[in-house]
């Protein structure tokens, strides 16, 4: 049984999501995504490994996901204190990505 915290913070000209096991953010990986350039050539999001070598695979799929939404920028700081395996972990970080992408996307319109 494990708890994932998710926080994502809007910057003038992107974003930041932590996420943790801990209630206290640690710092772990840092990565870096664009969004696509445009949506006519349906170009990929590109992530870039700033910092750490844990988790590079969810960490990518996570922070491409998020630009792709959000088309802004974003930057992840990923950490896990707990030896989890990564496989066991995808569904639920994504699954609550998406959550916490559409409950922001109802505040936005709203």
């Amino acid at each position: 049984n494990i708890t994932i915290y998710l926080t994502l913070v809007k910057l003038y000209r992107g974003y930041v999501l932590f996420i943790s096991d801990q209630v206290n953010f640690g710092l772990g990986s840092i990565t870096l995504s664009t969004p696509p350039l445009n949506d006519v050539l349906k170009s990929t999001s590109v992530s870039y490994q700033l910092f750490g070598m844990e988790h590079n695979l969810l960490s990518k799929m996570i922070v491409e996901k998020a630009a792709s939404y959000l088309k802004e920028p974003v930057i992840l700081l990923f950490f896990l204190k707990g030896k989890e395996m990564e496989n066991k972990l995808i569904k639920p970080i994504i699954t609550l990505l998406n959550q916490i992408l559409e409950e922001y996307k109802r505040k936005i319109k709203n």
